[in-house]
């Protein structure tokens, strides 16, 4: 049981087998099979995997000979090609950018990364990357950490801050990556104790604590002086840019994180780590346009990132068959930023929140009960300099615009916060013989309530002005009056009408979820055919996903393994979908006759968003694969065809029959949400893995290649952040490439590289204590797809033209080397030195509707200095 709580792996055996053997210590830094070996070799005992991250230990037979490797990369053969694992000398050895969860994921060749993830403009970000699984759209992705989900499902998909949104992220909290033991990443044939996702499952597991008391500190940085830029001359924004005018516009920055971490057992079965962790990234910024030539104009300014991550965790070996893990998080998320072009304009938006979570193990004398208690609490919010926002005109007073306008104010502020309290139970029953087949049963049940809202109870104001032309003296200390021409000759201005936003939108949640699997043998056939039912009261619901993989052992050594799956996955439901949904309604006007006069009401803002009870949307997977273990290396060759239904579109309802009736309550332009989209994906994956370490004049390497093909087709169908407009909604025959297809079979536009190829390779040199780990990676070149505005003729019909415009692949080379100089022992100092993109790649990012092109970030260097004791 300790070796269950320290690996996070499921251990059963009968209490008979390990009846009258007394606990032995197991110590350093070893790998499962190791741990295994020195607990069991002696003993007449010998293990093997039983099911998903589990492992049986059973009496072995006088002839039998365990064997181990205990030199993987990742975990041993996968069981049905379901999981890849980033372990922790990976998490260790490879250069990870910001230290983010997501961003290791670039060896995986089933996870494609947002094509503006790594824009040469905005280095100074160091919030966690967006990806893509087998094709799904982010936000549809289940993110779990220590069998807790942590998704952030307010508003995900935004990505813009408007008056009334706040730009949103699926990963609810940004843990950082030294937290960390594992990182697993569920790509196809999920078993059924997953649910609530149509792309794969993220499953981050947090360290135990160490026998002995351990600690680290470390500060590591970049910064723009020790960064490339590639920027496209012709880009009219280019001075804009060298400027630093406005928030994504980088030209100089600097970037430090710092780490500190404390471990160790109180005593002979309780132990605590507490860790601390901050990202900070300081950004000069501009926020008028270089038009706006004024003193308070050209003032410089100051914006800022910050990600802090406190975390305590226990461990407490109860007895033999009972053990406990508690875990509190806290990682708030703070970004200071500016609006464009306005004074007292600065707003913080805070992401990120708490968690707690209790997990326990029984090892019950018929199965392995794992129960996981979590709560947590979850935002997305604004807080702004300003609860107003008035848009004088340019006048001598008003005189720190260079154009006709001169804002003044922000957004308002606005608290979007997600509180969950969550209850899963899985059983893995003791295997057991009927009908000539072996039985390993696993159930569960998962019961969850949730509260989100949407509160503006702060009022904010907005404010539209008039003309003084009889008189210029403004009444009384009038904040909303100002003598003093304007460009439009008036002698003075007044606001004369306002909308003021206050209230608060908000619902409450429940759902439940029962599983079940029997992963059955017969011989060297293994099949695992499994059911999911999920439910809940918000768009009242009820799902069954069955899942089947299904692997067949061909000469019966484990050499050669044939695998394949037939898996439905529902998504998950997210709170925008119903906080949108009352969100103008909000708004009241008012508008006063004069200067002098009172504000009269005059009209209730219609409700600009209508909910809607919608289907789930769901993906139909079916997989192939083999693998096959040969020279100590394997080659595993994948095929994964995903079809999406029911996905999420946004569109005016006029657009899909479904106009207002009353105009007062529901606006004539009001936007609704209906299961419009529909998605197909073909992955085909190829790793190589090496099983033991490559040993050349005393040093140690081991790697992964890995090449993928991906086809994702995918269209503003299937994305509920936009409406698609009038053009489009019925899925009209388009011509793309010279060839009719119908407007939902284009390409995605982005998380679309049609191929990848992937090198790591981790070297220990001991006599120096140096360790060198480098990331190789060539992609296909970004494609922009785009209509081009003409037509064309089809079957007695003008169909619209959609062309590909293709920018050439690119290799690019990450590289860490890590040295450490003991000082005592199990004491010493150590310096990482990562380089992003050593060889300096002009690579295109993006491009926008003018063919100006982003480049990616040029060679990038990052420094990290440590002691460890």
């Amino acid at each position: 049981m300790v070796l269950a709580l320290q690996s996070g792996v499921q251990v059963s055996v009968e209490s008979k087998v390990v009846q009258g053997l007394s606990n032995r210590a197991v110590e350093g830094r070893l790998s499962l099979e190791q741990a295994l070996a020195q607990l069991l070799d002696d003993r007449g005992l010998a293990w093997q995997y039983s099911h998903d991250n589990a492992i049986t230990v059973y009496p072995r037979d006088a002839d039998q000979v365990l064997q181990l490797d205990s030199t993987r990369v990742t975990t041993p053969a996968v069981e049905y090609q379901s999981e890849r694992t980033v372990d922790r000398r990976m998490i260790e050895s490879l250069p990870a950018g910001n230290g983010d969860i997501t961003s290791l994921l670039r060896t995986n060749p089933s996870v494609q990364f947002d094509d503006s993830q790594l824009g040469g403009k905005n280095p100074g970000e160091i919030g966690p990357a967006n990806v893509s699984i087998n094709g799904a759209r982010y936000w549809q992705n289940l993110f779990v950490v220590d069998g807790m989900s942590m998704n952030n499902d307010i508003d995900p998909g935004s990505v813009t801050d408007s008056y009334d949104q706040v730009a949103g992220r699926s990963q609810g909290l940004a843990l950082d990556t030294d937290l960390l033991q594992d990182i697993k990443v569920y790509d196809s044939n999920v078993p059924a104790s997953y649910g609530g996702f149509n792309g794969g499952v993220i499953e981050a597991n947090t360290r135990n604590p160490t026998r002995d008391l351990h600690g680290k500190v470390s500060a590591q940085m970049t910064r723009s002086a020790w960064t490339r830029y590639h920027l496209d001359k012709d880009d009219p924004d280019l001075e804009a840019f060298e400027a630093g005018y406005g928030t994504g516009n980088q030209p100089e920055f600097d970037k430090l994180i710092t780490r500190a971490t404390l471990e160790g057992y109180l005593t002979d079965n309780f132990g605590l780590m507490g860790s601390f962790s901050r990202k900070e990234s300081t950004i000069p910024t501009r926020t008028f346009a270089l038009s706006h030539n004024t003193d308070q104009a050209n003032e410089e300014h100051e914006q800022t990132r910050r990600i802090d991550n406190y975390f305590l965790k226990s461990v407490w070996q109860i007895n033999d068959d009972w053990g406990l893990d508690v875990s509190l998080t806290h990682a708030p998320e703070v970004a200071h930023t500016y609006g464009s072009n306005a004074l007292y304009s600065g707003r913080d938006t805070t992401a990120g929140g708490d968690a707690v979570s209790a997990r326990l193990l029984w090892n019950a004398p018929l199965a392995t009960v794992e129960q996981v208690l979590s709560w947590s609490r979850l935002e997305n919010s604004r807080d702004s300099e300003s609860d107003y926002l008035i848009a004088w005109r340019t006048s001598t007073t008003k005189n720190w615009s260079g154009s006709t306008t001169a804002s003044e104010g922000g957004m308002g502020d606005i608290e979007q916060e997600q509180e969950q309290l969550a209850y899963k139970l899985k059983v893995d029953w003791n295997g057991f013989q009927a009908l000539g087949l072996e039985h390993n049963v696993q159930t569960g049940l998962e019961l969850s309530q949730s509260s989100t809202f949407y509160d503006r109870s702060t009022p904010y104001t907005s404010y539209s002005v008039a003309g003084m032309t009889s008189t210029a003296t403004c009444v009384g200390n009038d904040p909303l009056c100002s003598v003093g021409k304007t460009v439009n000759g008036w002698k003075g201005q007044y606001a004369k009408t306002k909308t003021i936003t206050e209230g608060k939108v908000e619902f409450d949640s429940q759902s439940w979820a029962v599983f079940l699997q029997d992963e059955m043998r017969w011989g060297r056939l293994k099949v695992r055919p499994g059911v999911r039912v999920d439910a809940d009261d918000y768009m009242d619901k009820t799902t069954i996903a069955p899942r089947l993989a299904v692997e067949f052992d061909v000469f019966g050594d484990g050499q050669t393994r044939l695998i394949g799956g037939a898996n439905r996955y529902y998504g998950r439901n997210l709170s925008a979908y119903r906080l949108r949904d009352g969100v103008a309604a909000l708004q009241s006007n008012y508008t006063r006759a004069s200067q002098t006069s009172n504000w009269v009401y005059s009209s209730q803002v219609a409700n600009g968003a209508k909910f809607n009870s919608l289907d789930i949307p769901y993906d139909d997977e079916l997989t192939l694969g083999v693998t096959h273990i040969q020279w100590n290396t394997e080659f595993a060759l994948k095929y994964v065809n995903r079809k999406g239904h029911d996905q999420i579109s946004r569109a005016w309802g006029s657009q899909i029959g479904q106009p207002s009736t009353d105009l007062k309550e529901l606006a004539s332009n009001y936007f609704t949400y209906y299961n419009g989209g529909e998605s197909e994906s073909e992955i085909y994956s190829l790793t190589v893995t090496p099983l033991r370490d490559f040993s050349f004049w005393g040093t140690s390497t081991t790697g992964q290649v890995g090449l993928d093909l991906t086809d994702v087709q995918s269209s503003g169908l299937s994305d509920y952040t936009t409406s698609i407009g009038l053009l489009y909604v019925d899925d009209p025959v388009i011509q793309y490439q010279g060839k009719f297809i119908t407007y939902s079979q284009r390409p995605a536009e982005n998380y679309n590289r049609p191929w990848t190829a992937r090198l790591t390779t981790m070297t220990a040199i001991p006599q120096l204590n140096l360790n060198w780990s480098n990331f190789l990676r060539y992609r296909d070149g970004y494609r922009r797809i785009a209509g081009t505005g003409a037509t064309v003729e089809h079957n007695g019909e003008q169909v619209r033209v959609w062309e590909e415009t293709d920018y050439a692949g690119a290799l690019t080379w990450d590289t860490r080397l890590g040295w450490e100089l003991p000082t005592a022992k199990d004491q010493a100092l150590f310096v990482n030195l990562d380089v992003s993109n050593l060889l300096d790649k002009v690579i295109v990012s993006s491009t926008d509707s003018d063919d100006v092109v982003t480049y990616e970030v040029g060679r990038q260097f990052m420094l990290e200095v440590g002691y460890r004791f």
